[in-house]
C-alpha cells in the first residue's frame, strides 16, 4: 500500500489494510477464481480510481471509509475481468466493467453484511433506459454509443444484471460453477460472449443461446403479467401473458388459503429443460405464444396469491403487474 500520510485518508488505509483487505482477497477466490500472482499494490493516485496490472490507483483521500472501500474492490477486482481474463472492453465493455460490477456488489455485501438486493440500483438505471426508448445493443462498441450516459448504464449496470439474471434462469448452483470454470478454462485467453455463454450451458445443461442473443444483440424488453386465476373441478388454471417482446423463463410463487405456498418453474421451450433446483416443474412456454396457461392442482383450497419472479432478479421492466391478489369479498372465512 502506497500513500502519502500528509495528504491520505490515513485511518482508512489502515483499516482497509488490517480488516478488509485478507476478507477481499479470500471472498473472491471462493466466488471467483484465485488472484494468480503474489502481490497486488494499492496506490494513492490518479483523479478517482483506475486499475492496472496487478494494481489499482485510487485517491484516497476524504471519503467515506465504505466509498474508500467500493473504490478499492471495483477497481481491484477489474484484475479478474479486465487483467486476467482479459475481455476486449473496446467490443464487449459490459463483460469488463458489468463482471466487475456485479463481483463488485457481491463482495460489498459480504463486506458490509448490507441487507436487500446489491442490484436495485443497476435495475432502476436499466428501467430508465428501456422505457425511454435510449437502450442501444450491448453489442455496440464501447465508443460508438449515442450518449455516455447510456454507455455507462449498458456497460456497467447492464453488464452485471446480465449475470444476476442469468443466475435466475440457470440456478444458483450451477451459476456458482460457471464462473470458476470461466475462470479456469479463459484466464489468459481473451474470451468472447459466445466463450462465457458455452461454460454457462456445460455447467447448466440448458440451451442459452437465445439468452445471449436477445439480451446483447436486441433492445426488446421483458414483461410479463398475471391476468387472471380460475377455479376449475379440483384445480385453479393461472392465466400468464408475455407482453414484452423478450421471452424468458418463469418462476411463480403461488400462495394458498391454509398459508402454503409452492413456486412452479416455467421454462423457455428452447432451453430443452429445467433448472436443477426448480422444486415444481411446469411444462415449457414456446418462445412464440404470448399466453400460457398454469395449471395447479389445488383441490379444495383457494389460491389467495400469484407472483411472478419473487425474488426479483428477472428484468421485468413492469413489476406491478407481476402479481395477483384474491378480491377480499371473495375470500372464503374458515
Amino acid at each position: 500500500m502506497l500513500y502519502d500520510p500528509k495528504t491520505a485518508n490515513v485511518a482508512n488505509w489502515r483499516k482497509l489494510q488490517e480488516g478488509y483487505l485478507q476478507k477481499y482477497f479470500d471472498f473472491m477466490s471462493e466466488h471467483f477464481g484465485t488472484y494468480p500472482y503474489a502481490e497486488f499494490s494499492i496506490i494513492q493516485g490518479g483523479d478517482g480510481g483506475m486499475e492496472y496490472p496487478m494494481c489499482t490507483m485510487i485517491l484516497g483521500g476524504g471519503e467515506s471509509f465504505e466509498g474508500f472501500t467500493g473504490l478499492f474492490v471495483h477497481e481491484a477486482t477489474h484484475n479478474w475481468y479486465y487483467g486476467v481474463l482479459a475481455s476486449n472492453e473496446t467490443l464487449y465493455p459490459w463483460m469488463d466493467e458489468g463482471f466487475t460490477t456485479y463481483a463488485e456488489e457481491r463482495c460489498m455485501q459480504h463486506l458490509f453484511g448490507h441487507e436487500g438486493d446489491p442490484f436495485e440500483g443497476a435495475y432502476r438505471n436499466y428501467v430508465y433506459i428501456d422505457t425511454n426508448g435510449l437502450r442501444e445493443p450491448l453489442s455496440t462498441p464501447g465508443d460508438h454509443f449515442n450518449f455516455n450516459r447510456v454507455y455507462s448504464i449498458s456497460s456497467y449496470s447492464a453488464g452485471a444484471l446480465f449475470l444476476n439474471q442469468l443466475q435466475y434462469i440457470i440456478g444458483e448452483a450451477a451459476f456458482a460453477r460457471t464462473m470458476h470454470r470461466y475462470w479456469d478454462t479463459w484466464k489468459f485467453k481473451h474470451p468472447t460472449p459466445e466463450a462465457f455463454l458455452r461454460i454457462a450451458e456445460l455447467e447448466s445443461g440448458l440451451h442459452l443461446d437465445w439468452y445471449l442473443s436477445y439480451y446483447v444483440d436486441q433492445v426488446k424488453s421483458i414483461d410479463y403479467a398475471v391476468d387472471s386465476v380460475k377455479h376449475v373441478h379440483n384445480g385453479t388454471h393461472i392465466f400468464l401473458r408475455r407482453v414484452g417482446d423478450f421471452p424468458m423463463p418463469l418462476d411463480v410463487l403461488v400462495r394458498f388459503s391454509d398459508g402454503s405456498e409452492r413456486t412452479y418453474n416455467i421454462p423457455l421451450l428452447s432451453m430443452y429443460g429445467y433448472k436443477a433446483e426448480a422444486a415444481e416443474m411446469a411444462q415449457p412456454w414456446p418462445w412464440t405464444h404470448p399466453t400460457y396457461t398454469l395449471e395447479v392442482p389445488s383441490g379444495d383450497l383457494q389460491i389467495e396469491a400469484v407472483q411472478i419472479d419473487p425474488s426479483n432478479r428477472m428484468l421485468d421492466i413492469q413489476r406491478t403487474n407481476n402479481r395477483w391478489t384474491l378480491p377480499e369479498q371473495a375470500v372464503v372465512e374458515p
